[in-house]
């Protein structure tokens, strides 16, 4: 995959993850997972777990074995080689999705077409979106100098981790800018549109986190 279809408005997100081979975490795929599952949660909140999707993200970044993944319900077990699988499975909660969508669009006004097409690009795109938050532009690395992690970075970015709420992001921008960051990367990331979800890529630059 090449830079430009990464940043594509209509580039497919499976081909995207698998696209990252051997540069993805397992606790990364992890909070990819999570991440999607969280976002059609009110869609399909008899089918999705929240209980489930906090503990894994938690297990994630404990570290915690497949086997405890598994017992805290963990949606799907990581392996190095199961990026297409991982695709699939999130290919299919989002197929989930735009039913449910479609169903409920029909029950709200049964005399208009239902345009499952442009639901099902939506979907992809928000994907892609969650991806391009965790995992950046893995075409153009950024570098993080030590000196960028003042006590009021690090205190912003933990803040947000922990609550899920990263609504401070573009706080965070000015911050790194005081202590110094002139990456544009970074600090358009901070200041754009989002989403921002746990895994955030400059978020877990910040604090250290891969």
């Amino acid at each position: 995959m090449t830079e430009a279809e990464w940043l594509s408005a209509n580039v497919n997100p499976t081909a995207m993850l698998c696209s990252l081979k051997d540069r993805v975490t397992g606790r990364k795929v992890w909070l990819y997972t999570c991440a999607c599952q969280r976002m059609w949660w009110p869609l399909l909140e008899d089918r999705i777990s929240l209980q489930a999707i906090n503990a894994t993200e938690e297990g994630a970044d404990s570290g915690a074995s497949q086997k405890e993944l598994d017992e805290a319900g963990a949606p799907i077990p990581w392996t190095e080689r199961a990026l297409q699988e991982m695709g699939a499975y999130i290919g299919e909660w989002g197929r989930l999705t735009r039913a449910e969508a479609a169903r409920r669009a029909v029950a709200a006004a049964p005399d208009q077409e239902f345009n499952s097409r442009a639901v099902q690009i939506q979907v992809n795109a928000d994907q892609a979106a969650i991806l391009r938050d965790i995992f950046g532009n893995p075409f153009r690395l950024a570098a993080f100098p030590a000196s960028w992690r003042t006590p009021t970075v690090l205190t912003l970015a933990a803040q947000m981790y922990e609550s899920r709420d990263f609504g401070a992001m573009p706080i965070l921008a000015d911050a790194l800018q005081d202590a110094g960051c002139d990456n544009a990367d970074v600090l358009d990331h901070c200041r754009g549109p989002g989403p921002h979800v746990r895994g955030c890529w400059v978020v877990d630059l910040v604090l250290g986190k891969e």
